[in-house]
């Protein structure tokens, strides 16, 4: 497709739905990107709080002190013994690196 395409084209010009909610929010020139890095496959885009879990187990982590689970656990809308299982990870991982 020629470069002056890609320019020209706008949401509006776009059918309604989720094509063009996507365009509008991200952007023509990304959903185009988008188009071309999955287009034509089925793709599955896990909520926002999935993608982000990593991150949040992260913070936990470097938060976490030994006697504060139940602050965490309301902090990052988590069970207490989520924040265990995670804290434990930090300790499962530290003790790797030495072996």
């Amino acid at each position: 497709m020629p470069d002056e395409w890609i320019r020209e084209l706008t949401p509006s010009m776009l059918p309604d739905g989720m094509y063009k909610e996507i365009a509008e929010m991200i952007g023509t020139d990304n959903l185009l990107k988008l188009s071309s890095l999955i287009g034509g496959s089925t793709f599955y885009l896990p909520k926002q709080k999935q993608i982000l879990r990593p991150l949040r187990d992260k913070k936990i982590r470097e938060e976490y002190n030994g006697y504060n689970s139940l602050e965490l656990s309301q902090k990052y809308d988590v069970s207490e013994r989520w924040v265990q299982q995670v804290a434990n990870q930090k300790d499962n991982d530290e003790g790797n690196k030495n072996e």
